[in-house]
């Protein structure tokens, strides 16, 4: 009614269910307005009939009898076909959802069944006449024939959102069969070398990236999305598919480097966060786990700190450390007090010692305001040793020694984000 007429279909105003009536819009004002009615009428009643038949012959198969069938549905040239898709996605998707609630596992068996039955509407009648019904018809079809709640429900949410803005899938059996379909499709493409170059998106991989980052940001999953990357190309890799020019190890890096461009964008569009403060933290996560949750809520701690007024000196503090150890070369050795020749050099090293563990503390509370004010209460003792001493002693050993300090400030503001990235006036 909506996609081909162009009709507004009509709700009931209390329980919002589709009442038999329809607006219909013209531009020709007829003598007869009532010859228009019964001929929009007469089109779409034709439409619902087909609709109708072919719902009615779908329902003399299962969608479990149609899975066999999708060994002769190509998903890809490069990619077989629909059968080894559907096989990928319940073996990821029952890897997402034992770990994102290890306890549940009636929560693993509904996705792992959702999956098996989640590519079977593709040969149904109506998807193959209003194709934009597919997984909704699945849904559908699987609370039909007796299955589950939670396996409709997440065959039926497994294309959402459909848009940048859409709805997402409100289930969390949706939100795992979703995130594993995704991510299957984007691995598998960019395996065989298939990625965007561009505004050119011939698969819509961005899209995709966009959904999964929007389910588990806005949906708050904590998960590690880099153990999901490396199991979606295992998978792929393990289908035999022949690999693009780009080497395996590369491959993964540029994966997530492609879902972290749309982390980007979305911290930007929603939260108006700086770009500095973006990439000190997604620079900073590359090789560690990647909890997408827990990334934007350093981005939002650190943003909120750049308001205080010792944060850009503080700043141009750390970055003439970090400059000094980037440059220098010395004997890395872990820092010696019997070498101290000035208070404020202990007195820097006692509160890196100090502060260290109050931000441990805070961090594994996950009070990220709390552990950056860890380090800017680094401030007073960083100007001081700045101010205190020369770095660049004569004496080879002292010299060392303080570089090895200052590599302790480095790694202990290096443990939150990559300050390198903060753009200060000054610094």
């Amino acid at each position: 009614m909506k996609e081909h007429q162009g009709f507004f279909p009509l709700m009931h105003p209390e329980n919002g269910k589709l009442v038999p009536h329809f607006i219909a819009v013209t531009n020709n004002r007829a003598k007869d307005m009532g010859l228009i009615r019964e001929g929009n009428e007469r089109v779409l009643a034709a439409r619902l009939s087909d609709a109708k038949f072919f719902f009615d012959e779908d329902r003399k198969i299962t969608l479990e009898e149609r899975v066999v069938k999708l060994a002769g549905v190509t998903f890809h040239q490069k990619l077989g076909t629909m059968e080894k898709k559907q096989q990928r996605v319940k073996r990821l998707a029952g890897f997402i959802a034992s770990s994102l609630r290890p306890q549940d596992g009636d929560l693993k068996r509904a996705c792992e069944r959702a999956a098996d039955l989640c590519k079977a509407d593709l040969l149904t009648g109506v998807v193959g006449e209003f194709p934009e019904l597919q997984g909704v018809m699945g849904g559908e079809y699987a609370k039909h024939d007796g299955e589950s709640e939670a396996v409709s429900l997440a065959i039926g949410q497994q294309y959402l959102p459909r848009s940048i803005e859409g709805e997402l899938p409100k289930s969390v059996a949706g939100q795992v069969l979703s995130l594993a379909d995704r991510l299957d499709t984007v691995a598998a493409f960019f395996h065989v070398g298939l990625v965007p170059t561009g505004s050119e998106d011939p698969f819509a991989l961005r899209r995709n990236a966009t959904a999964i980052v929007r389910i588990i940001l806005e949906e708050q999953l904590r998960l590690d999305i880099g153990s999901y990357i490396d199991t979606a190309r295992d998978l792929v890799i393990g289908d035999g598919f022949k690999g693009g020019a780009t080497p395996l190890q590369d491959g993964r890096r540029r994966m997530i480097e492609f879902i972290f461009e749309r982390v980007r964008h979305y911290v930007r569009v929603v939260y108006a966060l700086r770009d500095d403060v973006i990439e000190a933290v997604l620079k900073q996560s590359h090789g560690k786990s990647l909890d997408l949750v827990d990334l934007v809520q350093r981005m939002k701690a650190l943003e909120s700190v750049t308001a205080k007024p010792e944060f850009d000196p503080l700043i141009i503090g750390f970055k003439r450390a970090h400059r000094l150890v980037e440059k220098e070369q010395w004997d890395r050795k872990p820092v010696d007090k019997a070498r101290f020749e000035h208070p404020t050099e202990s007195a820097l090293y006692e509160a890196i010692a100090e502060e260290r563990q109050k931000m441990i503390s805070a961090m594994t509370c996950g009070e990220y305001v709390q552990a950056l004010n860890a380090l800017v209460r680094l401030k007073p003792p960083i100007d001081a040793f700045f101010a205190g001493v020369m770095v660049n002693a004569e004496d080879p050993s002292i010299r060392s020694n303080r570089l090895s300090l200052l590599q302790e400030v480095d790694d202990f503001f290096n443990s939150f984000a990559d300050f390198s990235q903060i753009v200060v006036q000054g610094g």
